[in-house]
């Protein structure tokens, strides 16, 4: 829709900002961690092309946003348990507990929208 000639932003533009902006944090934490992060990486790749593909809202769009929303569901929820059990309670680690408490609010919100927003991904 417009609005005084300029296009409205809508939801889906505003899940594919907040799903871009977690893969490029979850890409950038790789330097953070020791080891081989692969799982970080993954999760970051499928978060950017999930971005992506809200943006285009194609037929595999659905497909691709409901794939990754399941797998950040996944990997979010283990992520904040572990937090839960293995770390100190401190002002770091809260701030970590929040940030993946609303990994996985936009991980539901997302799932949500696409599924209720079905026959629109579909039809295109």
């Amino acid at each position: 829709m417009k609005i005084g000639g300029e296009k409205r932003i809508g939801v889906s533009n505003i899940l594919s900002a907040l799903y871009f902006l977690s893969g490029a944090m979850l890409l950038a934490s790789i330097s953070l961690v020791g080891g081989l992060p692969i799982h970080l990486a993954l999760v970051g790749v499928l978060n950017i092309s999930a971005s992506y593909s809200l943006t285009r809202m194609r037929r595999l769009s659905f497909y691709i946003a409901v794939i990754n929303s399941l797998v950040s569901l996944v990997f979010g929820c283990s992520s904040l348990i572990a937090l839960i059990l293995l770390l100190s309670q401190n002002i770091a680690e809260d701030l970590m507990l929040a940030g993946f408490i609303g990994y996985i609010a936009i991980s539901i919100a997302t799932l949500i929208y696409v599924t209720s927003k079905r026959r629109m991904f579909l039809q295109k």
